[in-house]
């Protein structure tokens, strides 16, 4: 894992993450602590970390009550772990490229069947649906990759889980259960994708990826130890990431294909900037949003 200790040296901001950092139930599913404030970041009365738009600060709900209005569903990746400010996350770049406000809909591994339960809800709650979505199924493959268990309905256990999911079943599976991830993929990805085309949302898929896909790592990279395991479980969950990266992938590229929606983002190879594994730094940030609002553009224009 990450070295840390280097990481908070060179970037001190990443202090205020960790100190700051605070996961709370809801129901069943892992959220981030509401109402949080430090100089890095903040979050909402829902957890949700705020946005931007035309200098304004805005929760989750402020986001959605406007007439045009678009959503980031995803991970920690979207929240924007490790990021100083919330104009730098994703939602807060394309907001200013397209000119509406994004919410930040995030949860920590957050799997793409509870990212639907909360687009069903924004849908059904705001008075009007969603301009614009943008979802990053990143969230179910490394979630899986922490204890090797999926179901094909409910996905991996989260995060407050994993221990009791491992006793439960004597220690990790034999093989991981890729398949059952990748069925739980394609049905929640599906129920997305046919409820964005039902209220008239443009969606695009965010083709996320990691510092296991990085084509050359920089010297922030080489120094902070990203890649290098310092334990056996985390031995385990490179290498199951490493080995299933490109099963996930051809996956969710199939899934965009028969639903007909398109898919941005670097995939398998990237020049993107990281702060440990998994997050992007701010110029990785803006590259992605980059592509996001490229594909975002091409489908409001029609």
């Amino acid at each position: 894992m990450a070295n840390y200790e280097r990481i908070m040296r060179l970037r001190p901001e990443v202090r205020q993450f960790l100190r700051s950092r605070r996961w709370v139930h809801r129901g069943d599913v892992i959220a981030y602590g509401p109402n949080i404030r430090c100089d890095a970041f903040s979050t909402d009365e829902q957890g949700f970390r705020h946005s931007t738009f035309g200098g304004a600060t805005l929760s989750a709900r402020e986001a959605i009550a406007h007439e045009r209005y678009g959503l980031v569903l995803g991970p920690s990746n979207v929240y924007g772990f490790g990021l100083a400010g919330n104009e730098n996350t994703i939602p807060s770049l394309l907001a200013e490229r397209l000119g509406f406000p994004f919410a930040n809909i995030s949860l920590p591994e957050g799997t793409s069947r509870n990212l639907y339960g909360l687009l069903a809800a924004i849908v059904d709650e705001a008075r009007n649906p969603p301009t614009a979505v943008v979802h990053i199924s990143g969230g179910d493959f490394t979630a899986v990759c922490y204890t090797a268990i999926a179901d094909p309905v409910f996905g991996p256990p989260n995060l407050k889980q994993m221990d009791m999911a491992l006793r439960e079943r004597g220690g990790f599976p034999a093989e991981p259960q890729i398949e059952p991830l990748l069925a739980f993929t394609r049905l929640w990805t599906r129920a997305i994708g046919q409820l964005c085309e039902g209220c008239g949302a443009r969606l695009v898929f965010g083709n996320d990826t990691t510092f296991f896909e990085k084509r050359n790592p920089s010297e922030f990279e080489l120094q902070c130890e990203l890649g290098k395991s310092v334990a056996p479980a985390q031995e385990l969950r490179f290498a199951t990431h490493k080995r299933y990266v490109r099963d996930f992938a051809a996956n969710r590229d199939a899934m965009a294909k028969s639903l007909g929606v398109p898919i941005a983002g670097p995939g398998l190879a990237n020049d993107l900037g990281f702060i440990d594994e998994y997050h992007y730094d701010a110029a990785g940030t803006q590259a992605l949003a980059q592509d996001f609002g490229d594909a975002l553009e091409a489908l409001l224009a029609r």
